[in-house]
């Protein structure tokens, strides 16, 4: 009795461990089969922070100056380009209209300049004034050096004037003394002729020879003379030549001054028009305008003929829109799984996950190099995710912090579940074959 009943109790333990193996097995067949059929999305999973580009904007003014008009007050929101503040131009306007006479009697004198060099009898109007002829300081300063050509031209024609009728008086003195000189070559002529008589009686012992040397005596002083009126004729004829020289200086002379006095007038012009461009840009900047569209912020001067310091931020310009992104650190094992243009899902850590949705994002910068956590000492790479404006509108008023945390997950591709149970025995085995 006892024999039989072992033996049924034997086949009834047999029946159930084969079922059970038998459902392990189907078990075991069904998991495989999943893990080698379905695939799981991969990610790379790293943490960031929200940042927030507002680009914010300061009004500034590189000179400074007196507020004049103030436009705005703290809150008020702006246009681009809309007038801010506006500073006092008096001390500016005036300085422009000093540079701008200035510049136009340079302009002017090189025009007069350059009528003398080229002995022209009239000062051209330079392009530079024509379109402002009429006005009082450029016909003052044409006008001016008008008379200053002709008051030259008078000065030279009185120095040629007084050099010609020096000539002339030097031709008269010439002439006076050619006169002297035929009167002497007479005179000659005549105590030749007595002279050849008295030495014919000489000869023939009718007189003494004290006449005859008298006679030679004169002819020797007359010839002296002679030669003395000859070369007062000769240094006449030099000093007229001398003068002649002179009036061709006084020309030579005008021009060559007039040619410094362009190139002088060129060196005053390009410094003039360089002060003009900057005294013309302050007058520009007189007006202060919002570099952006956005809201009045930190606004440092609050009342008319308030000063305001060169350099000195007046105001910020904090735009309306904001762009958001999250800056997350990849770890240097996961580098190679992360691009740009790579889908992201973004979680914020800091705040109640039930009621906050993930929200989906794009890689957009990946760092070439890699970087230190100033903290922790941990090396990473730094990445940015830009968030669409549309996936924040998911967040439901949930307001975006600087600094939020973030958690991400980089989507990589998809792998079956078979391949993340295997892989860490394939790295292990193949670390085995390379070991030594």
């Amino acid at each position: 009795m006892s024999k039989l009943l072992s033996q049924t109790t034997h086949r009834s333990i047999r029946r159930h461990l084969t079922v059970g193996i038998a459902l392990v097995a189907l078990l075991a067949g069904a998991v495989g089969g999943w893990a080698a059929n379905v695939s799981l999305a991969g990610a790379v999973i790293a943490s960031g922070t929200l940042v927030v580009d507002t680009a914010v904007k300061q009004a500034q003014h590189p000179l400074g100056g007196v507020v004049e008009t103030l436009a705005v007050r703290e809150g008020d929101r702006v246009e681009a380009g809309q007038l801010l503040v506006r500073l006092d131009a008096t001390q500016a306007r005036t300085t422009l209209q000093i540079v701008v006479k200035r510049l136009d009697e340079a302009l002017a004198r090189k025009a007069r300049a350059e009528a003398e060099q080229t002995s022209r009898a009239t000062v051209a109007v330079p392009p530079e004034l024509a379109d402002r002829i009429d006005t009082p300081d450029v016909r003052d300063a044409m006008a001016g050096e008008r008379t200053m050509l002709e008051l030259r031209r008078a000065a030279q024609d009185g120095q040629k004037t007084q050099l010609r009728a020096r000539i002339d008086d030097l031709d008269a003195t010439i002439v006076g003394l050619d006169e002297q000189v035929a009167a002497k070559d007479e005179q000659l002529a005549l105590i030749d002729q007595e002279l050849a008589g008295v030495e014919a009686l000489v000869q023939k012992k009718l007189v003494t020879s004290t006449r005859a040397t008298t006679l030679k005596r004169e002819r020797a002083e007359t010839l002296v003379e002679r030669g003395q009126l000859t070369t007062m004729i000769a240094e006449a004829r030099g000093r007229i030549s001398a003068a002649k020289l002179q009036i061709v200086q006084v020309d030579h002379d005008a021009r060559e001054a007039a040619s410094r006095e362009i190139q002088e007038a060129r060196t005053q012009i390009a410094e003039l028009v360089e002060r003009k461009i900057a005294a013309e840009d302050e007058l520009r900047r007189i007006e202060i305008r919002a570099p952006q569209a956005g809201v009045v912020h930190k606004l440092a001067v609050h009342t008319v003929g308030g000063v305001i310091r060169p350099g000195e931020t007046i105001m910020d310009i904090v735009p309306l829109e904001e762009k958001l992104g999250i800056e997350i650190k990849v770890l240097p094992k996961d580098i190679n799984d992360v691009h740009v243009g790579q889908g992201a899902k973004l979680r914020f850590s800091g705040v109640n996950q039930r009621t906050t949705p993930e929200v989906a994002g794009t890689v957009t910068r990946v760092a070439a190099d890699v970087s230190e956590d100033k903290r922790t000492g941990l090396p990473y790479y730094s990445a940015r995710i830009d968030v669409p404006s549309e996936e924040m509108a998911k967040l439901q008023g949930l307001r975006p912090v600087p600094g939020m945390p973030v958690e991400a997950f980089v989507q990589t591709g998809e792998r079956t579940a078979l391949s993340y149970l295997v892989q860490p025995l394939s790295d292990q085995v193949s670390r085995a074959f390379r070991e030594r």
